[in-house]
C-alpha cells in the first residue's frame, strides 16, 4: 500500500479491547481474507507511483490545495496518520488509498509544508468518514477510510512505579515473567517495555538465551543499515543472548561473540554501515554503492571459503536527504539489488550456500523528525520502492516491517529521539522534557 502525500494529520482514538479484537478480526472474504488489504506488492509498483507523482493533472483532486480538500468534520489534506491505541493495545491502521492526492511529502523540504492537527475523541465516526473536494466525490457509500491492524504491540503487565535505574537499565518485570498466548511466547521480563511486546499475525516468540544460542551457534549474521541497525544489534547481544556486558557496538565491525555460559557456541556477526561509504559520515544511503572502494569491502565479505548464512539489509533514512526526488531514488534504488545480485551470483557459482536476504523496511520518525526529509509518509513510499526492486531481482527471502513495529510509537518523542529507537535509556531529558525510554 503506498499512500498519497501530504501534510500529516493525526488522529487519535482510545477503543475498548473488545472492539479492537473485533475490528482486528474483522474479515469480508469467502475464506476469511480482507478483500482490500493485500501483503502483496502490487505489480509494476514503482512505475505506478512514478506515473502518478510525474503526472500533470491526473485526478481533479490530485492538484486541489490543501486547503481545499475537506473532510467533513475536519481540516486536513490527504496524507492520514491514524493512531489506533489504547492501555492495552497499539496498532497501525492502514488508511485507503484512492491514489488521487496530493504528494507534498515527497518533497525534499516537507517542513514547509507540514501541519499537525490532533482530534481527541473521534469516536467511531472515523469508519464514515466522507472525504469531499470541490471538484469530485470521491466516495459513494459513505466509506473513504477502512481500518486492518497488520501487526500489533499488547500490553500484558505494567508496572506503575517502573523507573529508569542508576546504570541506564529500564527493567519492569520479574525476569521469569511470562507472556500471554496467543500473543507471545516466552519471558516478558526479558525486555525494556513495561509489558508491551509486537506481533505480527502469529505468535511472536521470545527467545531464551541458551534457545537463542543454539539457534545461532555456529552461523555468521550479516548486518547492512543504518544506525537503527546498529541498535538491533547491541539489543540482540544484551536482551537475547544474555551479553549485557556489551554496552555498544561500532557502525562496522567484524566479531566473533561467545556464549559465557558455554564457550563452544559462537557466533559471527559483521555490521557494514550503509549510510555512507565513510563511517564516519551520513547521508548517501544506496548512494554508497557508487564508491568502488566501498564495494570491493562489502564483495570481501562474500569472497571467503565460507560466506554469511542471513543477511539482514536496510536503507531509507540517509536515502531520504541524499535523493531529492522519487525517480533519482528509485534509479539509486534500482542499481543495489544489481550490485548485490551479481555478489550472490558469485557466490552460487563457488558452489556454495547462497544466503538468505531479509529487508527491514526503514522506521516511521517520531516526534521533531515527522516534518523533515525523512518524514514517514515519504519513508513509506521510499520502503515500497526499495521493496519492489529487490523483489524483481529475486533476493528477497522476507520483510520485517520495523515501519509498521515502530509507527504507533512516533507520535512523540516519548519513545525515541526522533530517528532511533533503540538506543539505551539513560537518566537524561529527552526532547519533550521529560526521562524517555524505548518502549514504556
Amino acid at each position: 500500500m503506498v499512500l498519497n502525500n501530504n501534510e500529516n494529520v493525526s488522529f487519535t482514538q482510545n477503543y475498548s479491547d473488545g472492539v479492537l479484537e473485533n475490528l482486528a478480526s474483522g474479515r469480508n472474504g469467502s475464506d476469511g481474507s480482507v478483500k482490500w488489504l493485500s501483503t502483496e506488492l502490487e505489480p509494476n509498483l514503482t512505475e505506478n507511483l512514478l506515473s502518478r507523482w510525474l503526472a500533470p493533472g491526473g485526478e481533479p483532486c490530485r492538484e486541489s490545495r490543501t486547503v481545499e480538500i475537506v473532510i467533513l468534520g475536519l481540516d486536513g489534506g490527504d496524507y492520514f496518520e491514524t493512531d489506533l491505541s489504547g492501555e492495552a493495545w497499539k496498532s497501525r491502521p492502514l488508511v485507503r488509498d484512492f491514489r488521487n492526492g496530493h504528494f507534498l511529502g515527497l518533497k525534499f523540504s516537507p517542513w514547509r509544508l507540514f501541519l499537525i492537527n490532533n482530534y481527541e475523541s473521534f469516536e467511531s465516526s472515523l469508519l464514515r468518514v466522507v472525504l469531499d473536494c470541490q471538484r469530485l466525490e470521491l466516495v459513494k457509500n459513505l466509506i473513504s477510510i477502512e481500518i486492518f491492524g497488520l501487526g500489533r504491540w499488547t500490553r500484558h503487565a505494567k508496572n506503575d512505579g517502573c523507573q529508569i535505574s542508576n546504570d541506564g537499565w529500564y527493567r519492569c518485570l520479574a525476569p521469569d515473567f511470562p507472556c500471554q498466548s496467543p500473543w507471545c511466547s516466552g519471558s516478558l521480563g526479558m525486555l525494556e517495555s513495561n509489558g508491551w511486546v509486537y506481533s505480527n499475525h502469529c505468535s511472536f516468540r521470545l527467545f531464551s538465551a541458551d534457545s537463542a544460542w543454539n539457534c545461532l551457534k555456529n552461523r555468521w549474521v550479516f548486518f547492512r543499515g543504518d544506525s537503527n541497525h546498529v541498535d538491533t544489534i547491541r539489543n540482540t547481544l544484551n536482551f537475547v543472548l544474555d551479553l549485557p556486558q556489551i554496552s555498544s557496538v561500532p557502525r562496522w565491525f567484524d566479531l566473533n561473540f561467545s556464549n559465557l555460559k558455554d564457550a563452544s557456541q559462537t557466533v559471527r556477526i559483521t555490521s557494514v554501515f550503509n549510510g555512507h561509504w565513510n563511517e564516519t559520515m551520513n547521508y548517501e544511503g544506496f548512494n554508497s554503492l557508487n564508491d568502488e572502494g566501498f564495494r570491493s569491502l562489502l564483495k570481501k565479505y562474500f569472497s571467503e571459503d565460507t560466506v554469511p548464512d542471513t543477511i539482514i539489509m536496510n536503507s531509507g533514512l540517509h536515502d531520504a536527504v541524499h535523493w531529492r526526488n522519487l525517480r533519482a531514488y528509485s534509479e539509486g534504488a534500482g542499481y543495489a539489488p544489481s550490485f548485490w545480485k551479481e555478489v550472490m551470483d558469485s557466490v552460487r557459482q563457488r558452489g556454495l550456500a547462497v544466503p538468505r536476504i531479509f529487508y527491514r523496511t526503514t522506521i516511521a520518525t517520531g516526534g521533531y523528525a515527522r516534518s523533515l526529509a525523512f518524514n514517514p509518509n515519504k519513508m513509506e513510499a521510499f520502503n515500497w520502492v526499495a521493496l519492489d526492486k529487490f523483489r524483481r531481482a529475486g533476493l528477497v527471502s522476507g520483510v520485517i516491517d520495523n515501519f509498521d513495529m515502530t509507527f504507533p510509537w512516533h507520535f512523540d518523542n516519548r519513545c525515541n529521539d526522533g530517528v532511533h529507537y533503540g538506543r539505551p535509556p539513560t537518566k537524561m531529558k529527552w526532547r519533550d522534557g521529560e526521562i524517555g525510554s524505548r518502549a514504556a
